[in-house]
This record gives C-alpha cells, sequence and structure tokens, in this order.
C-alpha cells in the first residue's frame, strides 16, 4: 500500500479501489432490548445513542490483506458488517468492487439435520447456485473425514466434530473480498496444520482479505495493512510491521498499574494520524 491512506485520495486511485469506505458513521438508538439506526428512530427520552463508528475513511487496494485491531467495542465488528453490506451506514459511503463474503455460516446450520444436508444449505447461504452446493458435498465430506457421521445428525456429533465441518463450510467460497470476524474454530487439534493450509489456500484465492482478531499474532502472519480502531475512529492505518508495535507498546502501557503513560502514548498515536481526504468527484 501506498501512502495514500495518509494523503489526499483522487477519483483515479479509487477507481483501482476494491473498497472505498468514505466519511463512514453509524449511530444506534438503544431503546429497552431495541438497536436500532439513528437514520431511522430519534432519540428521545429513555434511549441511548451510541456512536458505533465515526467519520471513517479508508481506500484498500486489490491484493491487501487489512487486520483490524482495537479493543471490544471499538467499532471493528460494525465496519465489516457494513462494508459487507450487512447493515448501512448513519452517514457517509461505501463503495465495493465486488460483493464481499462475511465468514461464518455456524447459524445457518441446523442440529436435527445430516452433515450432507447441512452442507448443502450452508452452502447456498453462503451464495452459491444449488448445483455448486450439491457438488461440494462430496468434496466437504471428504476433507472433514467424518466418515458415515456425515450421514447423520448434527445433533449426534461431538464439538470438535461440528466446529470442523463449519469451518470446512465456511472456507468453501471463493471471494474477491473475504470479511472474517474473528477465527473460526477448526475443531480437533489434530486437525490443526490441515485447516491452516486450507484457510492459506482460501486466502491466495481472495482479492483482499480483512481480519478482525483479538490476536495480534494472527494479525502479523497473515495481513500486510493493519488498521488500529478506537473508540469508532480510525486511529492509525499502515504496514502491519509499523503498527503492530505501536499496539504492542500501548498494551505492554496499559499492563501498569499507572495509566497515564499509556493514555500519553494513545495520545501521541492519535495526534500522529490524518485521515484521508477521499474524492468521489
Amino acid at each position: 500500500m501506498s501512502d495514500s491512506h495518509n494523503r489526499n485520495v483522487d477519483i483515479d486511485y479509487i477507481e483501482k479501489a476494491n473498497v472505498v469506505v468514505r466519511n463512514v458513521s453509524k449511530r444506534y438508538v438503544i431503546s429497552q432490548s431495541r438497536s436500532d439506526d439513528a437514520k431511522t428512530v430519534k432519540a428521545g427520552r429513555g434511549k441511548i445513542v451510541v456512536d458505533a463508528l465515526t467519520d471513517v475513511s479508508l481506500v484498500v487496494e486489490p491484493g491487501e490483506s487489512v487486520g483490524l485491531i482495537g479493543l471490544n467495542g471499538s467499532g471493528k465488528s460494525t465496519l465489516l458488517k457494513l462494508i459487507a453490506g450487512g447493515e448501512t451506514p448513519t452517514d457517509g459511503q461505501i463503495l465495493v468492487s465486488s460483493q464481499p463474503m462475511l465468514m461464518g455460516v455456524s447459524p445457518a446450520l441446523q442440529q436435527n439435520l445430516s452433515g450432507e444436508n447441512n452442507i448443502y444449505l450452508g452452502c447456498l447461504a453462503l451464495g452459491m447456485s444449488p448445483a455448486e452446493a450439491k457438488e461440494q458435498i462430496g468434496i466437504i465430506a471428504e476433507w472433514t473425514e467424518l466418515g458415515d457421521a456425515i450421514k447423520r445428525p448434527m445433533s449426534t456429533y461431538s464439538s470438535g466434530m461440528g466446529a470442523r465441518l463449519g469451518f470446512a463450510i465456511s472456507t468453501a467460497v471463493n471471494p474477491e473480498i473475504f470479511l472474517i470476524d474473528e477465527a473460526l474454530s477448526t475443531g480437533d487439534a489434530a486437525f490443526g496444520a490441515k485447516a491452516k493450509k486450507r484457510m492459506a489456500e482460501l486466502l491466495d484465492r481472495a482479492g483482499n482479505l480483512f481480519l478482525v482478531s483479538h490476536s495480534i499474532g494472527q494479525i502479523e502472519q497473515n495481513c500486510k495493512r493493519t488498521i488500529w480502531i478506537n473508540k469508532g475512529r480510525i486511529i492509525s492505518d499502515g504496514p502491519t510491521d509499523e503498527v503492530a508495535p505501536t499496539y504492542h507498546e500501548w498494551a505492554r502501557l496499559m499492563g501498569k498499574e499507572d495509566k497515564q503513560p499509556a493514555h500519553d502514548y494513545l495520545e501521541t498515536i492519535i495526534s500522529a494520524y490524518k485521515s484521508p481526504t477521499i474524492a468521489l468527484e
């Protein structure tokens, strides 16, 4: 990535990008058990307004792998949902070159159905055609090594078997823009190396990777660019080998009894970041 994320970004550069996020904000109005976009409801008595993201801008070139780091509640998952199209921004624009794929189909799996039927339904949920989903049944059944259990209801599976099947289904896609919100469990430890290889093959096929993880090690291993989000705002965006060390240092300072040095260090990070100005005309 060039230094485009710290300068003005012109229209010619944007036309070559796979993902453009321009001045995006996401505000929720929460009342009782409901959470609605601030565009659709008004704040009032008994309601809480939450700014999940504030004025976020970034441009991602084809082939870039981007890690998203920050504390819980910083807005990382919200940004992925917006890029995936599952939610719309309260303000701002998001442009993508193709339909992004947000990894994770576990909610689509049905415990009363067989592994084979779950493969079919899971692949349909990922956007495959019925013919493509049917073709994956044998491929995924072989990869998981579940044997005859693939014909039994998932309710008879161990947690490791279920996780293995869910991982195999989720990684059967071939997206241009691939979004992962925390790594999926791969099940049994014996499948660790096999799952790692399958994930590497998937990342090679994808044009872009966005990875949210609490493991900085995973980010450092899989992403060349890292974006640090703090309280809904991007505060650092650059090569992983530059951003990750600053996050490590901040985390080290936060581990001390006196938090003031950590707060001061964070302020230096925030003040050094300059959000890109993205021109769409």
